[in-house]
This record gives structure tokens, C-alpha cells and sequence, in this order.
């Protein structure tokens, strides 16, 4: 597995990063998505939730997973100078039932926005 992480969004507290994993594909050729991070941080450390996609989850060990997210959270918290501890729930969800709900791209001018629905995205999760 080659990760990428791409931050989605910052706040002065908080952190959501999308996983990519370099050396697999999509049938666009884009990397492949193998799951999100959302961080928040405090004085005391950081506190988050880690979904890594089904599939993904399954290529890895027990070890190599804890490996793997302990290896993740300490190339993060490093750079942001918080408190090396952490707390965050993992989860290996299917993309089966995956939508994102958005009102992006959807309001005119003066009216409520509506939400919409995407399509669930089964092989690669969100958009890149």
C-alpha cells in the first residue's frame, strides 16, 4: 500500500483527510480511495474517527493494521505539535448502502437550498 492523504478540510481544531492508496487505480486512473479521517484535536491530544473501506481493511492484518493507523496518527500529530495521545474509533464500513448527501451546485439566488443525493459509490468510495 502507497497512502496519500489529501486534507479536505481545516479548521483551527479539527481535520477530515481523504485515504488514497497510490498503487491502486481507478477505472479513471485516479488513485483508488481506501477511506477518511476526521481528527479533532485538543490540549490533551487528538480524538477522531478512522473509516477505512471494507476491501481495504481486509488487505491488512490485525498487526498491520494497528501498525498502520499507529504509523498514520504519528506522521500527523508530529508536524501539528499536539500531544502524541491520541483516542480514535475504527471502523471498516462497506460502500454498499455509501451516499453523501450536498447542496452544493444546487441553490438560486433567494431560494432554500435543496439536498441532494449522489449516486453510492461502490469501488472507490468519495470523490477524490
Amino acid at each position: 500500500m502507497n497512502l496519500k492523504l489529501k486534507r479536505l478540510v481545516r479548521t483551527p481544531s479539527s481535520e477530515q483527510y481523504a485515504l488514497f492508496d497510490l498503487d491502486q487505480l481507478t477505472p479513471e486512473s485516479t488513485p483508488m480511495t481506501i477511506g477518511k479521517l476526521d481528527l479533532h484535536y485538543t490540549g490533551e491530544g487528538m480524538y477522531g474517527t478512522l473509516l477505512l473501506w471494507d476491501n481495504a481493511s481486509h488487505q491488512l492484518s490485525s498487526s498491520q493494521r494497528s501498525s498502520f493507523i499507529r504509523a498514520l496518527l504519528q506522521e500527523i500529530a508530529q508536524p501539528m505539535g499536539v500531544p502524541n495521545e491520541y483516542v480514535v474509533e475504527f471502523f471498516a464500513p462497506t460502500l454498499d448502502r455509501y451516499q453523501v448527501f450536498h447542496n452544493v451546485g444546487d441553490a438560486v439566488a433567494g431560494e432554500e437550498p435543496a439536498a441532494a443525493e449522489s449516486s453510492p459509490r461502490r469501488s472507490n468510495g468519495p470523490k477524490n
